[in-house]
């Protein structure tokens, strides 16, 4: 698998990093583009459609990659890059990302909501499970450390966390 060496939207011209116009242009579509409610995998997928590539090398977009161009501060102007984005836009996309992360329920989850939810009623006496942000935010680190195909000594410790977390509800 192929790493871009520079960051995508810039390149080194005399030796000094400068602004890659083509590829600046759709670094701040992709910031509009999620702002205006576009997933990342939305995104990816526009960009391949519109065959606008990645790198020479792998030319795919994938959500991993819009994930990452996203939550990368040096398009600000940080650590002597130029500017691409203005700070507000980079702060008001940071702060989405933060909000869909917390508002998260895996379909998983979503699926288990559903079942208790049939199960709960006076007859029964239960009430449904209702994961805590906590476990969620577990949740979203596990299927994390899966994609990246972490040491699974890593993912083993997270699950059982994971787990710690679900059944601290239960005295």
């Amino acid at each position: 698998m192929y790493n871009r060496r520079i960051l995508y939207g810039y390149l080194i011209q005399n030796g000094e990093l400068t602004v890659k116009a083509d590829e600046a242009a759709t670094v701040k579509r992709v910031f509009n583009d999620y702002l205006e409610g576009l997933s990342y995998q939305a995104i990816a997928e526009m960009l391949n459609e519109e065959k606008i590539p990645y790198s020479p090398e792998v030319a795919e977009w994938n959500k991993h990659k819009v994930k990452r161009l996203l939550e990368n501060p040096r398009y600000t102007g940080e650590k002597e890059y130029p500017a691409i984005i203005e700070g507000e836009t980079f702060a008001n996309v940071q702060q989405l990302i933060q909000s869909k992360a917390t508002n998260y329920t895996p379909k998983k989850a979503k699926q288990n909501m559903e079942v208790d939810a049939n199960i709960n009623n006076e007859e029964t006496g239960l009430t449904a499970y209702a994961p805590s942000a906590e476990v969620v935010k577990i949740d979203n680190s596990i299927n994390r450390a899966l994609e990246k195909a972490e040491q699974p000594e890593v993912i083993l410790d997270l699950i059982l966390q994971g787990i710690a977390a679900r059944y601290e509800c239960c005295g």
